[in-house]
C-alpha cells in the first residue's frame, strides 16, 4: 500500500510553466515604463548592460564564482541599487518591479497538460475535486 505524500515538489520552469527564453532588455523596457525620473535618459539596453556588469562583479549567476561571496543579494535590493544608482526613480514597489520585469523578460504560460495533471494529483492523492 502506498503512503499518501505529505508534500509534492515541482520544478517551476518548463515543468509547471513553459517560459520563453530570457530577454533582460525586454524586462527592463517594461520596468522603464514606470520611470518617473530617468536623470541620464538611459535606454533599456544601457540599464540592462549595467545590471549585467554588476551581476558579473557580484558573481550572482556564475556557479564557478558564487561560492566566493558571503552575501546573497536579493532581487529587491539589487533592483533598488541598480535604478537608484542610475538616477532612475520608479513609481512602483520593488515587488512590482520584479513582477513587471520577469513577466516581460521570461513570459510564461502553463505547460501543456499541467492543469489536468495537477487536478489528477489533487483528486487521487488528496481525494477532492478541484
Amino acid at each position: 500500500m502506498l503512503k499518501k505524500p505529505k508534500m509534492i515538489w515541482f520544478d517551476y520552469g518548463q515543468t509547471l510553466v513553459k517560459e520563453a527564453n530570457f530577454n533582460g532588455v525586454k524586462g527592463t523596457e517594461a520596468v522603464l515604463q514606470y520611470a518617473v525620473t530617468n536623470k541620464y535618459g538611459l535606454t533599456a539596453a544601457q540599464v540592462q548592460a549595467e545590471a549585467e556588469k554588476i551581476n558579473q562583479e557580484l558573481g550572482r549567476f556564475d556557479p564557478a564564482r558564487r561560492h566566493l561571496f558571503q552575501v546573497e543579494v536579493p532581487n529587491h535590493m539589487f533592483t533598488a541599487y541598480l535604478y537608484e544608482s542610475l538616477g532612475i526613480q520608479l513609481s512602483i514597489s520593488s515587488e512590482e518591479i520584479d513582477r513587471v520585469f520577469w513577466d516581460a523578460a521570461a513570459p510564461g504560460t502553463p505547460t501543456e497538460g499541467i492543469e489536468s495533471f495537477l487536478s489528477f494529483c489533487i483528486k487521487t492523492i488528496f481525494g477532492r475535486a478541484c
